[in-house]
């Protein structure tokens, strides 16, 4: 630790220096204010504001603090990491009226309903017939700056269906790059033929995963990648022909099987002989929806008998969390690769460096509490949905801006508050006044309310981790989408418990059904994209809608969350995404290692 501490002393004073020779002649009344908060700071208890819970402020979060000079947060890091996630939406579709003057066709868009603000259908959005500056406003120092930004942001188009133009035939999905014929996903990139997804990276033919790589022909996987023909598996890698795997490598024709590296031929961790083993395989029909939830619950009583890695981290020093690869200096990440010197991040954090309180970004430096801010952005505080941007704070849905505060839907902008242009001088001028009195009166250094969200927060990730009821968001203020179903009113309804139980079985008649889930008991339909699909790979119909299945997979990653916990070996404390009293066997790196691998 004490090598940790020298690290972060050096990087300080590099900083240091830095924003003393960039900032300090250009907001002088600010730093003279922000300094006197900043050399006071010791590590300290405090009380969150929101859910009045007791954090700690840290040494290297008061590092952190003094690198990107703002004051320390007034909520705890879960709390502030609902803020962020908030406006993310990873699940949710919604229909609603386009609101480009005389247009009236009804969208499929990432944002709800109840949303009052102003969304723009793609071509418009993306198109040259509006320009952001249009909707400039002057500063009004008699009103705080959250009020004000709050008006702009009501005036300000966003995107209705936020997704490139590089992504044909995919209606029905949402961000990402370069995702050819996908249908409900959201995320990800160089993919083809994709349905029911997210974070999907350079995968084809594949369907209901959660953050692949290099998959192909798979179905059901979370985190897992350069699998072919591979179903229900989990945390696994470069596995062909496989069903129901959990911590697997190199393996081939391998079935229920947990912590196993370069096998073949195994049933629920047995070595069998090939013949043996396509006699069970052949046996066992995973069509039928029977067969598939005994061969399901089989497996998942059969992973509490193994060991499990209590956090994987790999090629990664000094790290904290899970899912993390390497990275070095990572605290409280998850979902994290290739980057360094990163604290309280999760949810694909790629490429990385120098930040801390972010989530869905990569490729960027220098990030301070920001959500799906990335793309070589640096040096960016308080935003949202902000790409290729540097030295900004408080910006949402802008690209390649500089020197901007405040400001909303700019691209190429520079120097500008409020959609304003200034020049540098007068910019630097009222953004030292702006910052002022924000932290005279306690608002500068916090990310924007969920008051600002564009999402409906039962559509959000935040929801996921951490939920609320209607009521509660209400009584906060937040934005809450009243469930709109499956338009059902010239279908049949059928319970899912009456569907044939073999896929051989299922016709594309079932497309002219609503099936009511298993679980939800809310109505979902078929298309025979999907019908064809589970015939050719013979899996079971899904019992329930896209949206639980969506949870179902997050429940996976445990919501993103570790534990303190014991090694299940050895009986040191350590840091665990399982816990013992849900029936699991965590073990230590060493541990694992030692007995695994």
């Amino acid at each position: 630790m004490e090598a940790v501490f020298f690290i972060s002393y050096f990087l300080f004073l590099r900083y240091n220096l830095y924003y003393k020779k960039m900032n300090e002649s250009k907001t002088p009344k600010f730093d003279i204010l922000i300094d006197k908060i900043l050399n006071e700071l010791t590590p300290h208890q405090r009380i969150c504001a929101q859910c009045k819970k007791e954090f700690q402020i840290e040494e290297r979060d008061i590092y952190f603090f003094k690198m990107f000079r703002v004051p320390p947060p007034k909520l705890c890091p879960g709390c502030r990491q609902q803020r962020r996630l908030s406006a993310a939406n990873y699940s949710t579709i919604y229909r609603r009226k386009c609101d480009v003057p005389r247009h009236n066709e009804i969208l499929i868009s990432a944002v709800a309903p109840v949303i009052p603000w102003v969304a723009y259908d793609h071509a418009t959005y993306y198109g040259d017939t509006w320009d952001a500056r249009s909707f400039a406003m002057e500063i009004d120092d008699n009103k705080p700056f959250f009020l004000q930004y709050l008006d702009l942001l009501k005036v300000v188009p966003i995107r209705a269906v936020p997704r490139g133009a590089e992504s044909p035939n995919s209606e029905f999905s949402f961000y990402g790059k370069y995702m050819k014929d996908c249908y409900y996903v959201f995320g990800g990139r160089r993919s083809e033929d994709i349905m029911f997804g997210s974070s999907i990276y350079d995968s084809k033919y594949c369907t209901d995963c959660y953050f692949i790589r290099n998959d192909e022909r798979v179905y059901d996987n979370v985190t897992t990648s350069h699998c072919f023909k591979c179903n229900y598996s989990y945390f696994s890698s470069n596995c062909i022909d496989c069903d129901f795997m959990y911590d697997c490598r190199n393996c081939q024709n391998c079935f229920g099987c947990v912590n196993l590296r370069s096998k073949n031929y195994c049933w629920f961790n047995e070595q069998l002989s090939k013949e043996e083993y396509k006699k069970r395989r052949d046996q066992t029909d995973l069509g039928s929806q029977k067969i598939f939830l005994d061969s399901k619950n089989k497996f998942w009583d059969f992973l509490k008998t193994n060991p499990v890695r209590a956090t994987r981290i790999y090629q990664s020093v000094n790290c904290s969390g899970n899912d993390i690869k390497r990275s070095k200096n990572c605290e409280h990440c998850f979902q994290t690769e290739d980057s360094e010197n990163v604290r309280y991040a999760g949810f694909v954090i790629m490429g990385m460096k120098d930040s801390m309180d972010v989530g869905h970004t990569g490729t960027s430096e220098r990030l301070y509490e920001c959500q799906n801010v990335g793309t070589k952005s640096s040096n960016t505080k308080f935003s949202f949905a902000t790409k290729e941007s540097s030295n900004c704070e408080y910006m949402m849905t802008s690209t390649n801006c500089h020197d901007c505060f405040g400001c909303a839907g700019l691209n190429n902008g520079s120097y500008m508050i409020f959609n304003k242009k200034y020049t540098p001088e007068e910019y630097f001028k009222k953004v030292d006044e702006i910052k002022v009195s924000m932290l005279l009166d306690g608002s500068y250094g916090e990310y924007f309310s969920m008051t600002f969200s564009p999402c409906a927060y039962n559509g959000t990730m935040a929801s996921f981790i951490y939920p609320l009821t209607e009521s509660e968001a209400k009584e906060r203020g937040i934005f809450w989408q009243i469930e709109t179903n499956v338009d059902t009113r010239d279908l049949k309804s059928i319970d899912v418990s009456e569907l044939p139980d073999n896929i051989s079985d299922v016709t594309d008649e079932l497309c002219n059904l609503a099936i009511i889930g298993a679980v939800s008991k809310k109505p979902f339909k078929l298309n025979q994209r999907e019908i064809k699909f589970y015939k050719q790979n013979n899996i079971a119909l899904p019992s329930d809608t896209p949206y639980s299945r969506i949870i179902d997979r997050y429940k996976i990653l445990n919501n993103f969350q570790v534990f303190e916990e014991m090694c299940d070996a050895c009986g040191r404390q350590i840091e665990s995404a399982y816990k013992k009293l849900d029936g699991f066997k965590p073990y230590c790196e060493d541990c694992y290692r030692k007995e695994i691998l």
